[in-house]
């Protein structure tokens, strides 16, 4: 039996790179993979129980974040004595260094760096580590063509797209009018919004947009998804249109929400390729990005691309536009389509992941 360890180097929380390590183990048929998932820095106790009732094992490890120099030796520790043959570490940085040398010095024989984004916050670091980071990866995985780009350079990768489940996020009439009942916005204009309250996903500047929708379309609503450091200023940012702004929070249903949302808005600073533009997709919503975002996610016409340069009016401009587009039904089953013809089906790459472990 093949062992397997895999690391989220930003911790098992609500975010696109855990959501990608639990789809992959969903969809993959894992006999014969005896699987390891360290929970560090954070770590949500749903996502551990989840992971576990997928017959995989936590590895609870000091913080990575906090006690560098202890998770590193704690980690090697536990590879070279469980005999642990693929290491699999998820992240954004030549600081997956740490990881490829635990396994390195773990006797771990092969060594995947798995690209997530197409920038960092650690830049000098990330800048010192590059010469050691090239020597230790065996394999060099990324979302995209753009965050392959960012980490490995010149250097061969594969490009592993973040697949999904399309029957979960296929569109339903009949959860929609459920989901609208619930939330009580038959007759508004519902605008959403997934990622967390971190300087990246650029909330400030979304509250300025929506502030412009309001101006044209009073009874609208804006629903954030997700949680982070960042909400508590938000929250006052907002607390004159506090009625307007629905702060969801972390929820396990996050596609349930979608099928009550109009229109999604995603104005990040920098992306890799974001899985909730996929799913935004599958689920048939018009979906306006910002032009830092890679066009790798577009697979449909149901995407655009903004500048962060031009003014929210603009913005607004472009959501009521592309409000009047809206066929949710027929767009669902053309994305469902183009999702499989582009490789974003979860169940055809988890086979491809699992090859690369047991090969």
């Amino acid at each position: 039996m093949k062992k397997i360890i895999i690391v989220s180097t930003v911790g098992l929380i609500y975010d696109g790179i855990t959501s990608v390590i639990t789809s992959y183990l969903e969809a993959m048929n894992r006999e014969d993979l005896k699987i390891y998932v360290v929970s560090t820095i954070m770590s949500e106790s749903k996502i551990e129980k989840k992971i576990e009732e997928l017959g995989c094992e936590i590895v609870q490890l000091p913080s990575r974040r906090k006690s560098p120099i202890v998770y590193f030796f704690s980690l090697a520790h536990f590879i070279r004595k469980n005999n642990i043959e693929v290491i699999h570490a998820h992240g954004n940085s030549a600081t997956l260094s740490i990881e490829l040398l635990a396994g390195f010095l773990g006797g771990c024989k092969r060594r995947i760096a798995h690209s997530h984004n197409t920038r960092c916050d650690q830049v000098r670091a990330d800048k010192m580590l590059r010469p050691l980071f090239n020597l230790l990866y065996t394999d060099a995985l990324a979302c995209g063509n753009e965050a392959g780009l960012w980490l490995f350079g010149n250097r061969k990768f594969k490009v592993l797209k973040n697949g999904r489940n399309v029957k979960k996020y296929s569109f339903s009439l009949e959860k929609r009018n459920e989901m609208r009942k619930r939330l009580d916005i038959s007759d508004c204009i519902a605008i959403g919004h997934v990622g967390g309250f971190f300087e990246q996903k650029n909330h400030k500047f979304l509250i300025k947009i929506f502030r412009e929708v309001l101006n044209r379309k009073p009874n609208a609503k804006l629903f954030l998804i997700g949680d982070g450091p960042l909400k508590d200023e938000i929250m006052k940012n907002v607390s004159d249109i506090r009625k307007s702004v629905i702060f969801v929070g972390t929820v396990d249903n996050v596609n349930d929400y979608m099928q009550a949302m109009d229109i999604m808005v995603l104005p990040s600073l920098f992306e890799g390729l974001p899985l909730v533009a996929i799913e935004w997709q599958i689920n048939g919503l018009p979906s306006l990005l910002s032009n830092t975002i890679t066009e790798d996610c577009n697979i449909t016409n149901m995407v655009r691309f903004e500048s962060l340069e031009e003014a929210p009016y603009i913005w607004t401009n472009d959501i009521l536009e592309m409000l009047e587009k809206e066929n949710r039904l027929e767009n669902s089953q053309k994305a469902i389509s183009l999702v499989r013809k582009n490789g974003f089906d979860i169940y055809d790459n988890a086979k491809i992941l699992e090859k690369i472990y047991k090969s």
